[in-house]
């Protein structure tokens, strides 16, 4: 929306100025200017004298027009009286501005409410899918994160919702630990005891009471506590741990996008206000969270996460950007905001990673064998069936792999296309060796 304007200025000069006398060209112009000037000057001593008005329909204007605004429509009924009574000429072009900005101002609360509404909608879907405890969640939806985005950052699903840390239970969902009540069993929850022949323990079990399958919390009996895996037990505290870090990284780093985006859109339209570093801080306010989300673009070109990511036409943009290198001190605010995003999701990525390993570690009793193969079979998949690169298949085929048109196609693509079916085979050959490719 346009900025604030005082019309004492723009309609006295404007809508009240005559039209521009030319330069006088000879001397008896010259004399007529300056008996009109001084004819200004006895007129205003005779009002002072008397009392009259005798003030210019310009003069009665500008007085008239202080304090009023041309943008607030409280205002403009106020200045279409004035512009009536000292330039009558001047009122239906006036009448058709503000009907104009009238337009402009409907259109633009027309966006605002849908976004409202969208954002009160996304919210309602978060409360009913993830309960009204979830604010982390509802405060995503207000930063303007849509329900697929926010769904990246919560697991809800029974079997990955809770996590057996040492003594204790994290909720994932709320990153609260739980413990089992006194009296477990009469306040929500059930107990049972058995033996557990593939951990040659007795193992105790905290069930939800509303449906039995969700494992709240689960120990091995006391005297048996010495057979359980320390080393496994600190690995997946390390995993927990920093898959925490980096979705709380992720999080904010898209809550910094939503923001550069939308300084970065205005900019665009009303003046680009900085580059580089200094767009970043002037949105976010302080050096030392600019240092820290540059230095966590550092460190996730880096992550054991990175290496599982697709390449070729399934890879990021926005991660790409990063793994690029530093951000440029002359980047534009979009390819700020872009950079930003992409930080976002490299460190989704390093979540889903120790995540995932945690998960295979619990499903296959602490034995990581087969994960490496797991997750190159998981990016394969997904760089080799990118619709283009369905349809390059299909053309390589017809030409039976030829030489020259393999050699094209790693330089259009980025990659060696033999060599990524070889590795796809080898990892599903390996999982099924070792009778985990259902994971």
């Amino acid at each position: 929306m346009a900025q604030p304007t005082d019309l004492t200025g723009m309609l006295t000069e404007g809508l009240f100025q005559p039209t521009q006398q030319a330069l006088p060209s000879s001397l008896e112009q010259v004399s007529m200017r300056l008996a009109q000037s001084a004819g200004t000057g006895l007129r205003r001593g005779i009002g002072a004298m008397t009392g009259a008005d005798t003030r210019t329909n310009q003069e009665a204007a500008r007085a008239s027009m202080q304090g009023l605004d041309i943008n607030n429509p409280a205002h403009q009924p106020k200045i279409l009286e004035i512009v009536r009574k000292y330039a009558p000429e001047r009122e239906a072009a006036m009448v058709a501005q503000f009907a104009q900005q009238g337009r402009v101002r409907a259109k633009e609360g027309q966006k605002l409410a849908a976004k409202a509404s969208l954002i009160d909608a996304t919210k309602t879907a978060i409360t009913q899918k993830y309960g009204e405890k979830r604010k982390d969640l509802l405060a995503l939806a207000d930063q303007g994160m849509s329900l697929q985005e926010v769904d990246s950052f919560a697991k809800i699903d029974a079997n990955d919702r809770y996590k057996v840390v040492g003594n204790n239970v994290l909720d994932v969902t709320t990153g609260e630990y739980l413990s089992p009540p006194k009296g477990a069993g009469k306040e929500g929850y059930t107990v049972q005891k058995f033996y557990d022949p593939e951990k040659g323990a007795n193992v105790v079990q905290f069930l939800d009471k509303s449906d039995p399958s969700i494992v709240l919390r689960e120990e091995i009996d006391t005297k048996d506590a010495g057979r359980q895996s320390a080393t496994l037990l600190k690995l997946q505290a390390g995993n927990l741990d920093k898959s925490n870090e980096a979705g709380k990284q992720a999080i904010e780093a898209n809550s910094v996008a939503n923001r550069l985006e939308k300084a970065a859109a205005e900019g665009m339209t009303g003046g680009v206000i900085a580059q580089g570093r200094e767009f970043i801080k002037s949105i976010i306010g302080s050096e030392d969270e600019v240092t820290l989300l540059l230095k966590a673009a550092d460190r996730l070109r880096v992550s054991r996460a990175v290496a599982n990511l697709p390449v070729g036409p399934a890879s990021d943009k926005d991660v790409a950007l990063v793994l690029g290198g530093e951000l440029p001190a002359t980047a534009n605010p979009k390819t700020v905001a872009q950079y930003v995003r992409g930080i976002a999701k490299l460190a989704k990525a390093e979540r889903d990673f120790y995540s995932t390993q945690n998960a295979w570690l619990d499903t296959y009793k602490g034995d990581i064998g087969g994960f490496s193969s797991y997750l190159e079979k998981e990016q394969l998949e997904k760089q080799l069936g990118h619709s283009s690169i369905v349809a390059a298949e299909k053309r390589l085929a017809e030409v039976n792999y030829d030489p020259a048109a393999l050699a094209f196609f790693e330089q259009k693509f980025g990659f060696d296309y033999m060599d990524a079916k070889q590795k796809l085979d080898r990892a599903n050959k390996t999982l099924a060796t070792l009778k985990r490719e259902d994971f």
